[in-house]
């Protein structure tokens, strides 16, 4: 299960980062997804979230039938299948754990885990940092190098508008 939330850290990490790089431009939906992460969700149109459900319950259960044992066939519930090796779904387009030893992969999985294992951390700490300043993760965090974060402040003081006080901080940001 740790490998699982920690692949989905990941993809969330990268996800977040990526998401306000690319915000406002016309990449993903007509640009009209814009400001903090954290906001992004509500933005996102409403296919979106049925596709991605849709996806996630295929994945589930094809990785239910992959790696556990039928409940009216085995001793117990919530049982893996004995030749199962947690993570591994037999998914490797790319052949990445071809001719490795049995040694080296479970290095392997070791190191994904740790880096999962940190990536949940990032996760946790990227949102909380987005809900205590409510602006952009790395643009906020060249800001405060820049010590202009008293600036934004100032400018998006008493701001109702979100989009108002991230254009308020890409002027500060344009300043430096």
């Amino acid at each position: 299960v740790e490998i699982t939330h920690g692949r989905v850290a990941m993809l969330a990490s990268l996800g977040f980062l990526v998401g306000e790089e690319v915000e406002g431009s016309g990449f993903l939906f007509d640009a009209s997804v814009t400001g903090p992460a954290i906001n992004h969700f509500q933005q996102v149109p409403t296919f979106f979230w049925v596709a991605l459900g849709v996806g996630v319950v295929l994945t589930e259960v094809t990785r239910i039938n992959t790696a556990w044992q039928s409940p009216f066939e085995a001793s117990r519930l919530f049982l893996l299948k004995d030749d199962h090796v947690p993570g591994d779904y037999g998914f490797d387009p790319l052949g990445l754990a071809k001719g490795k030893s049995t040694n080296d992969l479970k290095g392997i999985r070791m190191k994904e885990l740790n880096n999962g294992r940190m990536a949940m951390i990032a996760i946790a700490a990227m949102v909380g940092q987005e809900l205590n300043t409510g602006i952009n993760v790395l643009a906020g965090d060249a800001a405060l190098n820049q010590g202009e974060l008293s600036n934004l402040e100032a400018k998006c003081a008493g701001a109702v508008d979100e989009a108002a006080c991230s254009r308020a901080f890409e002027a500060a940001i344009a300043t430096l």
